[in-house]
């Protein structure tokens, strides 16, 4: 841990004293390249920690991991023993009576590279004796008793002999093939055998069409492995997948973090997907901090009910399904962000959100979906409440036989504490789990508080490194969700190409018969004359509203401003028959939309949400919206041709910068002027603070090219246009301490 002890560097005779970002440039110019970094003595760690790289060129603190962007300037980082670096490369030499008082320096003679192996991540290493390519790119291995290795890209698992598992889920031979996709911005799943096993590798069809997303977005390149030839980015055709036994066939500067389940996790699991006859269907609901490890636990846990993971072939018991009710809106599973859902799951997980978005209604059925336009609970606590009840209720009334496993965001604090006892003591569920073991204590004791029945503490398992922080993901998934696209064969695909090349869907605003009823903004009510500006470009929510009560709040004020009628086209609200009409304003464009003043929402009992829409553009001459959107047409006609109304809700969603940037990245990743290969990485964070402002830096303006054919784009070289202190303020500590001459 960081101390507040000065510390003196003592440097050769005639040298002046230089500052801590000089010598750092000093030691990175003595060689071109930097040696790894030496390893401790093994120590028992807990299986917890997931194996990592150490990474390069980045020096960080000992005491605290920070962004990879800061240098070092504290007092601990005017040293580092050892720059750290990729294995195999060559050591660099530091400079010579560079000692640091407080700790003894290492002597040079001790770091040799030739000692440090490589970190290895597989115990299976394929062979002549035990792999082979077969027709279609298919590669068939033969495991022994207990290996294990990693597989990145995408992939199908086919097992002919024995088991696999993997992410929790068992595969067996009559299980045919299960698909994988696995980035190295996510964990990546273990695939073992405790036997004799035979398997096959295949091609993922859908992994080229996920992998041609890096043309529009610097977020989605290098996240599989790197193809052998620099050519192959052209077009060429190469596997969607590759084995990794050592760091050394991980992609340069890439951190591969293997996916591990802590012994307390497997424990527990191990009791919950125990065949109980005679009993309940298992409901489980995971609370914690944020970065716990909820999402991966409910993920394993899914995956070993829906495989009988630990039962022997001939007897397992599976569910059909397993329901899952994604309740945390920043980084749903299944949906947008903005939104908490009833999941129906018939396939295990072993893909990342950004790759099952739009899910195949065959394995994934989203059962009800609601939005809260925002993706923070906090923006509207009541309506959340309203909306996870109302998905409970539904789960009871239709599969109420089916395992649950409840996801809750990462608030535990003050009303998210609030939030999280409402729901433990009204659902009730069998298990509530709490992922961590280091409180807060109020945040425990409320829960076991409001829990009637058991509570279990299990430690968090957090990532050390991420390299996309959780406003990263969330612009990944929309970009995801939005270029989904489907073939004659009902695959899930992505289009490759940017949404403004893309034909737009004409909705109507304007008649009896417009396509939409109006636009709904919650929170926050903007002038008539500013909505259209304000929602031109932006995400809205599409709801569809089952019944006429599901305008009860918002007609409350229209009501009392005597807009009472008897006219045969009107609702009964509560005894009161209102047209809907007259509480329906228009802008000057024309546009309708329902005045909201007071906050109010639509009623979650009466209303669901279809999905999410990005508004290309307004056109006044003909009185029609240009809207994008993944929904199915025929979904959208199913619910006009029922007399339902279709609304367009306006919130606190994350603005679609990734689409606005689109044309000049593709423009730029297509071009042959263009060296695409030195940006294809995104830098390294740690976990995300409280305070997530990622998504609001400044993205590497070198992968713009040009802009002539975008004009809603501005290219700002460095802090033009930007006012004086918009820069991200930190904090130094090494103000003062190298005295006086510091170059």
């Amino acid at each position: 841990m960081a101390t507040p002890k000065r510390r003196k560097v003592e440097t050769s005779e005639g040298s002046r004293p230089m500052s801590a970002f000089a010598l750092r440039q000093q030691l990175l110019s003595a060689s071109p390249s930097l040696s790894p970094a030496p390893q401790a003595e093994p120590q028992p760690a807990p299986d917890a920690q997931a194996s990592t790289p150490t990474p390069a060129p980045k020096v960080l603190s000992p005491a605290k991991g920070r962004s990879s962007k800061r240098v070092a300037s504290t007092e601990d980082e005017t040293i580092q023993h050892t720059p750290q670096t990729k294995p195999g490369q060559s050591a660099s030499t530091p400079i010579a009576g560079a000692t640091e008082s407080s700790s003894p320096t290492a002597d040079p003679d001790e770091i040799n590279p030739s000692k440090i192996g490589p970190q290895q991540f597989s115990t299976f290493r394929p062979s002549k004796s035990n792999s082979r390519k077969v027709a279609g790119g298919i590669l068939e291995l033969r495991l022994h008793d207990s290996e294990r290795f990693l597989v990145l890209g995408s992939y199908g698992i086919k097992v002919l002999d024995g088991e696999i598992t993997i992410a929790g889920a068992s595969i067996r031979p009559p299980d045919g093939i299960k698909w994988v996709h696995a980035p190295h911005c996510h964990a990546i799943p273990v695939l073992r055998c405790s036997e004799e096993t035979r398997l096959e590798l295949h091609p993922h069809p859908q992994g080229p069409s996920l992998r041609k997303l890096e043309r529009l977005s610097p977020l989605f390149r290098s996240l599989w492995h790197e193809p052998e030839g620099k050519a192959s980015k052209r077009g060429a055709k190469t596997d969607t997948y590759k084995i990794i036994c050592t760091s050394e066939d991980a992609p340069k500067r890439a951190f591969i973090q293997d996916l591990r389940s802590h012994p307390a996790w497997n424990k527990k699991l191990a009791g919950l997907t125990k065949a109980k006859p005679d009993q309940p269907a298992l409901s489980v609901m995971l609370c914690g901090p944020k970065s716990s490890g909820k999402s991966t636990f409910g993920r394993i846990l899914g995956n070993r009910l829906l495989t009988g993971a630990g039962q022997q072939t001939r007897t397992r018991k599976t569910p059909p399904s397993v329901v899952v009710m994604e309740l945390d809106p920043g980084q749903p599973e299944y949906t947008p962000a903005g939104s908490i859902a009833l999941v129906q799951v018939r396939e295990p997980n072993f893909s990342p959100s950004f790759a099952h978005i739009a899910a195949n209604e065959q394995n994934v059925t989203v059962m009800r979906c609601h939005s809260i336009a925002s993706v923070s609970p906090a923006s509207d606590p009541e309506l959340y409440l309203e909306c996870a009840l109302d998905l409970f209720q539904r789960y009871q009334d239709t599969c109420k036989g089916l395992p649950l496993i409840i996801n809750t965001p990462g608030w535990v604090l003050g009303t998210g504490l609030d939030l999280l006892s409402e729901l433990v003591s009204t659902i009730k569920p069998a298990e509530v789990i709490y992922m961590s073991e280091d409180g807060p204590r109020e945040t425990v004791e409320g829960l076991q508080a409001a829990c009637k029945t058991a509570f279990t503490l299990l430690p968090s398992q957090q990532s050390e490194f991420t390299s996309r922080t959780a406003a990263h993901l969330r612009s990944m998934q929309a970009l995801a969700y939005f270029h989904t696209k489907r073939n004659p064969s009902n695959q899930l695909l992505w289009n490759p190409t940017p949404l403004s090349s893309s034909p737009p869907l004409m909705v109507g605003y304007k008649g009896k018969n417009r396509g939409i009823t109006g636009i709904i903004s919650y929170e926050y009510q903007p002038p008539a004359d500013l909505l259209a500006e304000t929602i031109n470009g932006s995400i809205l929510c599409l709801v569809e509203t089952e019944d006429v009560r599901a305008f009860t709040r918002l007609a409350t004020e229209s009501i009392d401003s005597s807009a009472v009628t008897s006219s045969a086209d009107v609702m009964d609200v509560d005894g009161v028959a209102l047209d809907l009409e007259a509480i329906i304003a228009r802008t000057p464009e024309g546009i309708p939309y329902i005045p909201n003043t007071d906050a109010q929402t639509l009623d979650p009992r009466y209303a669901q949400t279809l999905g999410q829409v990005l508004l290309r553009g307004i056109d006044t001459k003909t009185g029609a919206l240009q809207i994008l959107t993944p929904i199915p047409l025929e979904r959208i006609e199913a619910a006009k041709a029922a007399g339902h109304h279709l609304l367009l809700v306006h919130g606190k969603l994350d603005s679609p910068g990734w689409a606005y940037s689109e044309d000049l990245y593709y423009q730029s990743f297509n071009g042959s002027d263009v060296d695409n290969s030195k940006y294809d990485t995104v830098e390294v964070m740690n976990e995300d603070t409280e305070s997530d402002k990622s998504d609001e830096e400044p993205e590497n303006l070198e992968l713009a090219g040009d802009i002539s054919d975008t004009p809603w784009i501005e290219v700002l070289q460095g802090h033009e246009k930007r006012p004086v202190g918009s820069r991200v303020w930190r904090v130094r500590r090494d103000l003062g301490r190298a005295g006086p001459g510091v170059e």
